[in-house]
């Protein structure tokens, strides 16, 4: 299997524009949060917006507002408005389903999202487990991040660590759409169906919070203008070197998500 390692990152990085403005580096809208997890739209958001885009949006719940801005006054938010009200065709990518919640309300903003925008959208957590009940709307351009029991919802049977690499590439035979398997590697199978492994990361990054900041990352990067297949796996190697970067500092059992934010600032990989 192809290895997502430095080699392969500085192949695929383009260098940033001299000349770019904010709206050049891309527009992202991050749709997470519910009440009581207001957490993980603030992660996903804030790692979007230490990724290198311009801008984030983030459509959170009104809980989520105050310590938003407290921690990144540069992210514009939208509360108490219906998925419909929103002008959808100003955002570069849509990440959607960190701490999203399962009602009935994040379920209709799941499939009106799929249904009415064509750009790359990274699907994560709650989103996943709605979706699993209909996978047809997705799309080659979307990308999915499931951890192995959400896989396991998604595929419809039960996930077998041995016979990752195969159910990857059989999920993604029969719905083309590019998968990050998350793991000890992660796996990633591009639309095409060809299959690669991540080469950084640690067990101090299994902690809550770090695949909502994965989330971010990897929808910042489309944003930017790298295409699904390359922004996923570049998303996932950024995500495992910050983890990396953090563990020469703090220790592994004191990692949390919110550190990986803060160290991807040292990975400097597209700059």
């Amino acid at each position: 299997m192809k290895k997502i390692d430095a080699s392969w990152v500085h192949a695929n990085v383009h260098p940033r524009k001299l000349d770019g403005h904010k709206k050049s580096f891309g527009h992202v809208l991050v749709i997470a949060g519910s009440n009581g997890k207001a957490g993980a739209s603030i992660l996903c958001a804030r790692a979007a917006l230490h990724s290198g885009c311009g801008m984030v949006t983030a459509f959170i719940p009104q809980e989520a507002v105050e310590p938003l801005l407290g921690e990144s006054p540069e992210i514009m938010y939208i509360v108490n408005k219906e998925i419909a009200e929103i002008d959808l065709s100003q955002f570069d990518a849509i990440a959607i389903g960190p701490g999203l919640g399962l009602s009935d309300v994040a379920n209709d903003t799941v499939y009106y999202l799929l249904a009415h925008y064509n750009g790359p959208i990274v699907i994560d957590a709650d989103a996943l487990t709605l979706l699993a009940f209909n996978l047809t709307p997705i799309k080659e351009n979307h990308i999915l991040t499931p951890h192995p029991g959400e896989f396991s919802r998604l595929q419809g049977f039960e996930y077998i660590p041995a016979q990752r690499e195969l159910q990857a590439l059989t999920f993604v035979r029969d719905h083309p759409v590019n998968l990050v398997l998350k793991g000890a590697p992660s796996i990633f199978v591009t639309s095409q169906g060809e299959a690669m492994v991540n080469t950084t990361g640690n067990d101090g990054m299994a902690t809550a919070g770090s695949g909502d900041v994965l989330t971010g990352m990897i929808a910042s990067l489309c944003a930017q203008g790298y295409a699904p297949h390359i922004a996923a796996p570049l998303g996932v190697y950024l995500h495992g070197m910050a983890g990396d970067i953090a563990i020469k500092k703090i220790s592994k059992s004191s990692l949390v998500a919110s550190d990986l934010i803060r160290f991807i600032g040292e990975v400097r990989l597209i700059d």
